[in-house]
């Protein structure tokens, strides 16, 4: 036997005003824009971007991740005492962020404020130590210090973590080199150059 269903048509001008209405409650959403923001950003359409994540923080102030992808979107257009702003603002909402205290440490490494970006990899760090790109970046702002052995104790652990970050070989042979390790910085630079060819 087959059972009967009885079906409710709905007009599909109140489906429409719902849906109309659903999407207008999620625009007020912060995540909305976020996710456009980053959608943007995948784009190389970093001031898109930041109108986005402006938009998201007008409707939350205290959204760190916000905060920290304007700053991110920001350092790439080059204005990086803005992005430092917006770290800073990310990091007073969740100072335990480890991802934010890369990005300021980046920030302030293309400012040449090596000291300064040192602090914030080894802040970053003690709360995620198994990320590669901060020990390669701090290695890259110890190598601009000139204290080339703990540069290369850094490449060290970026490449334990991934073998195939051939910029931390290319890195590592840099200061054996520049510490008169001739042959072993040669080895290194030919261990990037053959990982880089693989991945391209």
């Amino acid at each position: 036997m087959i059972h009967s269903i009885k079906i409710n048509i709905v007009p599909f001008d109140i489906i429409e005003k719902k849906c109309y209405k659903s999407l207008m409650s999620y625009k007020k959403n912060t995540q909305f824009f976020i996710s456009k923001g980053i959608s943007f950003y995948n784009l190389k359409k970093f001031n898109k971007a930041i109108e986005c994540f402006n938009k998201a923080i007008k409707i939350n102030p205290l959204h760190y991740r916000a905060w920290c992808d304007k700053g991110v979107a920001l350092g790439m257009l080059g204005h990086y005492n803005e992005a430092i702003a917006c770290f800073n603002e990310s990091l007073k909402i969740n100072p335990s962020y480890y991802m934010v205290l890369y990005d300021k440490g980046a920030a302030l490494g293309m400012l040449g404020h090596y000291n300064e970006a040192v602090d914030c990899f080894n802040e970053s760090l003690k709360i995620n130590p198994k990320y590669e790109k901060t020990w390669y970046k701090k290695g890259v702002a110890l190598n601009n210090l000139e204290k080339y052995d703990k540069a290369i104790e850094c490449f060290d652990e970026a490449i334990k973590i991934n073998p195939l970050n051939y910029r931390a070989w290319n890195y590592k042979g840099a200061a054996l080199v520049e510490l008169g390790h001739i042959y072993k910085g040669m080895k290194c630079y030919n261990k990037a150059s053959k990982i880089n060819k693989k991945l391209k």
